[in-house]
């Protein structure tokens, strides 16, 4: 039976997923993609997306880490 994703959910509102709506074939490959804002959250990061299918177990999770560094300033030439 191909895969249907039904759902897909983050953690918080700073990861959100997408995922494809179209069922995907035995022996094909979908991509699900993950954007990540942490807005003033730094260091180690653990995030989770929750995925809804026609899986058993209906729902899993994919488990996102990240290191969130400080941005350099900018430098200016004047």
């Amino acid at each position: 039976n191909p895969l249907i994703i039904e759902d897909a959910q983050g953690s918080c509102g700073c990861t959100v997923p997408e995922y494809p709506r179209e069922p995907i074939a035995p022996g094909e490959s979908g991509e699900i993609t993950v954007k990540y804002s942490p807005g003033t959250q730094m260091g180690q990061q653990q995030k989770t997306v929750a995925i809804t299918a026609n899986t058993e177990p209906r729902v899993f999770n994919l488990t996102i880490n990240a290191n969130v560094e400080e941005a350099p300033e900018p430098v200016l030439n004047e």
